[in-house]
């Protein structure tokens, strides 16, 4: 039976990401972006783009894995764009 480890907030996203607007100005690591989420008003939560993101996010934190780590960002920057938070090129 594999050892199940406990997930790692503390490491970095891929890049940081600094939003165009939203409750937090800037996100480095994966905790960042769990608190992000976290403090999300309700109906913003109820979104699916944000669940992905969230199930994304502790995917990476518990696998440590590049691949993962790449597309929980991947899924976060389309849950921000989805709220105009963020814009490609930036």
């Amino acid at each position: 039976m594999p050892r199940q480890t406990s997930p790692d907030l503390t490491i970095p996203l891929a890049q940081p990401i600094t939003l165009t607007r939203g409750p937090r100005s800037h996100l480095v690591t994966l905790m960042d972006a769990a608190i992000l989420i976290r403090d999300l008003e309700p109906f913003r939560q109820a979104r699916p783009v944000w669940d992905r993101a969230a199930e994304m996010i502790l995917i990476a934190a518990t696998t440590r894995e590049r691949a993962d780590i790449a597309e929980a960002m991947r899924q976060l920057l389309v849950a921000l764009g989805h709220e105009n938070w963020w814009k490609v090129g930036r």
